[in-house]
């Protein structure tokens, strides 16, 4: 990996000029066959260590490298990606999309769906979204969103949204631990929100909503995955109950990035918190529940408790993107991508020596590069401790981000720190290195290493300036497990 990581590194743009030692002088020699002796010596000795190199090692970088720089080389030449978003581009003023999309992801969570997109549908300025999945397993979400700019001729922005899932491998997590819970969902929300740029630049937004969700949170047919615990008891936490949740919220964003997809410079700030009201639980019957929920409850229905199950959800959002190196931009031009492709595909053992000197280091590795981070710290507040339901504790996963992870941990105070190295392996396409780091707590103020997460990985995206194609991302939580994301799904600005 490493070796690897070191070649996407370099880069022809990262090139200084050839070594000024001076050029070797004449030999004034009076003794040419000792002369000759030591250069036949130097030979040899250099040989030593330039075998491995030259049929071991180097191999084994174009064999790395070959996966990546053919299919880009095949994709620019033929005009792949423009061709394939002609394909998906329709109308008079081409402002309609249909695409498929593809999530790739272990066991049933793999989704193939359909999406579509049509600017200006109704009224000018508004946006109407239509997005269906199919999973693995035969589930089942649809999504439709729309939005408004400009209402009745105010800087004022609205939306609406809808969701329906229907996942019979829906689970929960027990919050400070790894356990988790079997819950089919079928649970549907409508969301309605309304906006206003605060500055005339508008990189300063601010945003109020509310939510009605649904929740139907269906009986498990796997018996031994229900859960009976005093301390995340089924009347509290609203387990295998139907209820209501209504929550209303704000946020306040700034942002000056860029680009939207492919930023390299500026930061996005943004403060979010909602009052969550939630209704009682309907109760469930214990007959229902199987033979063990016989055994744990006198009663026939297990009605939801007396406490008060409403809380508050708070989420900062802190990132900010540096530039490396000389060149005033991130993205290549044309004629340094055909560059980019020639370094990539014919990459030699000495071009390496001279990308790798000493002198070079510096603009190999801080050259036209991009540091990513990230900060955010997602708090949750019960207005009775104990009393919130199951579904509302923020979970460590993917978009934490902790991409090693895929929904292992959920927990009231969640606090992750995120570094990416970003540079541009083709016009179109980004090397990604990442490492991460999260804690959780059960109190904001109980912070402990003691569950301290890691996650680190590596991946390419694929991405037009203001539009996001796919990306492939491998995260790895230490030397213990490895998460892959795969997903084909663009996403228009």
């Amino acid at each position: 990996m490493a070796f690897c990581l070191l070649l996407m590194a370099a880069s022809p743009f990262a090139q200084t000029k050839e070594s000024n030692d001076p050029a070797p002088q004449n030999s004034t020699s009076e003794n040419p066959e000792t002369e000759n002796v030591e250069e036949e010596d130097s030979f040899k000795w250099s040989n030593l260590w330039k075998w491995p190199l030259d049929y071991i090692i180097q191999p084994v970088l174009n064999i790395l490298i070959y996966p990546i720089a053919t299919p880009i080389d095949y994709a620019v030449k033929n005009g792949v990606i423009e061709r394939s978003v002609d394909l998906i581009t329709f109308g008079e003023r081409k402002n309609i999309f249909i695409y498929p999309s593809f999530n790739l992801k272990p066991g049933a969570s793999t989704e193939l769906g359909v999406v579509y997109r049509h600017r200006s549908v109704f009224l000018d300025r508004d946006y109407l979204v239509l997005q269906g999945e199919f999973f693995a397993n035969g589930d089942l979400a649809f999504d439709t969103r729309y939005t408004k700019q400009s209402i009745l001729g105010t800087p004022l922005f609205a939306g609406v949204r809808y969701s329906i899932n229907w996942n019979r491998d829906k689970h929960f997590i027990v919050p400070e631990t790894k356990a988790s819970y079997l819950q089919p969902d079928s649970s549907f929300s409508i969301t309605w929100r309304l906006g206003a740029p605060l500055s005339d630049n508008r990189n300063w937004n601010a945003e109020i909503w509310t939510t009605q969700n649904f929740i139907k949170a269906d009986v498990p047919d796997i018996e031994d995955s229900l859960l009976f615990s005093k301390k995340f008891s089924i009347e509290d936490r609203g387990l295998y109950q139907d209820h209501m949740e209504f929550p209303i919220g704000a946020s306040i964003i700034y942002d000056d990035l860029d680009y939207p997809y492919a930023p390299s410079r500026g930061s996005r700030v943004s403060f979010s918190g909602s009052y969550n009201i939630v209704s009682k639980y309907d109760g469930v019957s214990v007959k229902e529940l199987g033979d063990e929920a016989k055994d744990y409850y006198d009663e026939d229905i297990i009605n939801g408790s007396k406490r008060k199950h409403d809380y508050i959800r708070t989420e900062f959002l802190l990132q900010h993107y540096f530039l490396l190196g000389s060149s005033p931009n991130y993205i290549l031009s044309a004629t340094e991508a055909r560059q980019n492709r020639k370094f990539y595909t014919d990459f030699s053992w000495d071009e390496a020596i001279r990308v790798w000197r000493p002198e070079n280091m510096m603009q190999t590795l801080f050259e036209r590069r991009v540091i990513a981070l990230q900060y955010r710290l997602i708090d949750l507040w019960e207005m009775e401790k104990g009393g919130a339901p199951f579904n509302a504790f923020p979970t460590l996963n993917a978009r934490t981000p902790l991409r090693g992870y895929g929904d292992t941990w959920a927990s009231h105070h969640i606090m992750s720190l995120s570094a990416e190295y970003r540079w541009p392996v083709d016009r179109f396409v980004d090397g990604v290195v990442f490492d991460e780091y999260a804690l959780i707590a059960d109190k904001i103020d109980k912070w402990s290493f003691d569950h301290y997460y890691n996650s680190w990985g590596f991946g390419i995206r694929v991405r037009q300036p203001n539009m996001f194609l796919c990306r492939v991302q491998l995260g790895f939580h230490g030397l213990h497990g490895v998460n892959m994301i795969i997903t084909i799904a663009p996403e228009f600005r």
